[in-house]
């Protein structure tokens, strides 16, 4: 299983939001189909300007995302914080 918790998921992607699958993980922790390629475009935009600490922690965050696999909206997930 991944090191990345949570809380550090919602870290990650503030800045990624996207009004779509990224942004309702960031808010919801909603993993769905879309989250995948999502991530993955996401990961190649970071990377294409070269910032690659940014396109790693986004790496860890697609990782925990296939760990997970696709789930529903998790209850209270702003206040998950060692989970």
């Amino acid at each position: 299983m991944t090191e990345m918790l949570d809380n550090r998921v919602r870290t990650v992607l503030r800045a990624h939001q996207d009004g779509d699958a990224i942004s309702a993980l960031y808010e919801t922790g909603e993993i769905s189909a879309a989250t995948f390629p999502a991530l993955d475009a996401r990961i190649n935009e970071v990377e294409d300007r070269g910032d690659h600490e940014d396109a790693r922690d986004l790496t860890a965050v697609l990782t925990y995302a296939v760990e997970v696999g696709e789930r529903p909206a998790v209850p209270n997930w702003v206040n998950r914080t060692d989970v």
